[in-house]
């Protein structure tokens, strides 16, 4: 970051000269330097205020507006003579000492990787038993607690990643508990309430307190540990990419060292002509785009963007220091999502790309991912297999394959019930997201079936990874009624190293090795080639 600094320091006495040469021209009423100040002016204006140098900043901006009505009112000399002061007070204040900057350079802090600790505090019972028992399964740390009082005594030791609490437990309220609610709030904690009523007050307390869910009654095992298995996925950041497009590269290393320190992957574009190849190869959440660069209108960039149908879920939003409200709703009209102003703090550039992830990620999920559960559907996960396959012809990695089927699945509907095997099907997708990593990828490829894209992965290693799944998912118990069950899948693995033809064969190979472990008593992990 320091470097980032001296080089704009460095910078800016270059572009303090070309002012400098630029109001010696029109003192001789030479004005073809105009539209190289405005140009020159509008960069400073978003830039000096990112690097710390506000009021230069502000300074550059006058320069801008009196260029633009020079531009506009060329035969006006009180114009003419307020843009030559505008660039006079800019010299001037380029000049003075700057040795210290009013930007802290201290860098934001990374994303640490999020404990797995869950604690609980619900009345002592079957469901909380069963609760801890899923949660084991998911290699989560649980402990359970059967009163506020005690789980108070143990924050003072240890704040736990997540948080489930009953909002009443031995005619005791959530929402009384002071000193349990200041360390929850204090802290990164994120908590999940349930209630025996749908109170709307109790609601709005949730609201207050930052809860991450609200249930009315026990919640639906499943849909519990979806909750807390995607809120760990978000904890931990991941598939959060954000490319960057502005034609003052040093800027865009600025904002690239402030994303980055902050736990996003960050590409920098460095000319409009590449950004439809860039975007394509590096597959961002996010598109940081500045709105006037010297070759192309950013809202022309996003208007060429949108013609890429494998580019239409892209979060567009220009980084401008455009402030012309009309100029940034003309923007938008090109295909972009938000408009943001130049210059922007570190803290609230990280605050608001996080927002704008988060919210695009909740938008995806409806769109791309099937309902039930979460996982992306059909198409998607077989264009992952083609993408990782074109990836490996080119570096040379290898990546595996893995078909999974749920064994006597349709015993399962005609006992307990389609209702039970959505649960069952949930679950195993929900186990899926949780123990996989995170360039993992898993799809429901069609009922009870499921396809795994294992990137930079040896048929070893995949095979140990889905034998641990199996393991972990045959020792969850569901319920039905009065009965308890359990479930195992089957499944098939290859790997992109036995030489295929094409993707299709990968897949297809995938399928056959899955039904060997059928054939082969099935509640086993199955390899077709070498290990």
């Amino acid at each position: 970051m320091k470097s980032l600094q001296a080089n704009f320091d460095q910078t800016l006495i270059q572009k303090a000269a070309l002012l400098t040469d630029a109001s010696c021209s029109l003192k001789l009423h030479d004005f073809s330097q105009v539209p190289e100040v405005i140009s020159l002016s509008h960069q400073l204006a978003g830039a000096c205020g990112s690097f710390g140098w506000h009021y230069l900043g502000r300074l550059a901006r006058q320069i801008e507006v009196n260029a633009l009505l020079v531009r506009d009112s060329p035969d006006s000399d009180i114009a003419c003579l307020n843009l030559s002061d505008a660039i006079d007070d800019f010299i001037r204040e380029t000049n003075q000492d700057r040795s210290v900057s009013t930007q802290p350079l201290v860098k934001a802090k990374g994303a640490a990787k999020i404990n797995q600790d869950v604690w609980l505090v619900l009345p002592d019972s079957e469901y909380r038993a069963t609760i801890e028992t899923q949660l084991t399964a998911f290699d989560f740390s649980v402990r359970s607690f059967s009163s506020f009082a005690d789980c108070r005594v143990a924050l003072y030791e240890h704040m736990p990643a997540l948080l489930f609490c009953a909002t009443r437990v031995a005619d005791e309220l959530f929402f009384s508990q002071d000193a349990l609610l200041e360390h929850v709030i204090q802290s990164d904690t994120k908590l999940l309430l349930c209630s025996e009523d749908d109170d709307f007050e109790a609601r709005v307390n949730a609201v207050r307190h930052q809860a991450q869910a609200f249930f009315v009654g026990l919640p639906d095992m499943t849909l519990l540990l979806q909750k807390i298995t995607r809120l760990f996925d978000e904890m931990n950041f991941s598939d959060k990419k954000v490319s960057i497009l502005d034609d003052d590269l040093l800027l865009a290393e600025h904002y690239s060292w402030v994303l980055e320190s902050a736990g996003i992957e960050v590409q920098i574009i460095e000319s409009p002509d590449q950004a439809v190849s860039d975007l394509l190869s590096f597959k961002p959440d996010l598109l940081l785009l500045d709105m006037h660069m010297p070759e192309y209108l950013g809202s022309e960039v996003s208007g060429v963007i949108r013609q890429y149908d494998q580019l239409s879920s892209l979060h567009i939003m220009f980084l401008s220091a455009e402030h012309d409200i009309k100029q940034q709703l003309q923007a938008l009209s090109f295909g972009a999502d938000d408009f943001i102003t130049k210059p922007i703090s570190n803290q609230n550039l990280v605050s608001t790309v996080k927002l704008r992830l988060a919210r695009n990620r909740d938008i995806k999920s409806l769109i791309e991912r099937d309902s039930l559960t979460g996982l992306v559907r059909h198409g998607a996960i077989k264009d992952t297999v083609y993408s990782e396959f074109d990836k490996a012809k080119h570096s040379g990695e290898q990546f595996c394959v893995a078909m999974i089927d749920l064994d006597h699945f349709k015993n399962v509907n005609d006992t307990q019930g389609h209702a039970v095997g959505d649960v069952v099907i949930s679950t195993i997708a929900s186990l899926l997201q949780k123990k996989l990593r995170r360039t993992d990828r898993a799809g429901r490829y069609g009922g009870e079936e499921f396809l795994v894209v294992l990137p930079d992965c040896s048929a070893a290693d995949a095979k140990k990874r889905l034998e641990s799944l199996l393991n972990s998912f045959k020792s969850i118990q569901f319920s039905c009624s009065d009965s308890h069950f359990n479930c195992t899948f089957s499944a098939g693995i290859v790997c992109s190293a036995e030489g295929f033809a094409d993707a299709d064969a990968v897949i297809e190979m995938a399928d056959q090795a899955l039904y060997q472990a059928k054939r082969n008593g099935r509640n086993q992990v199955t390899m077709l080639g070498s290990l």
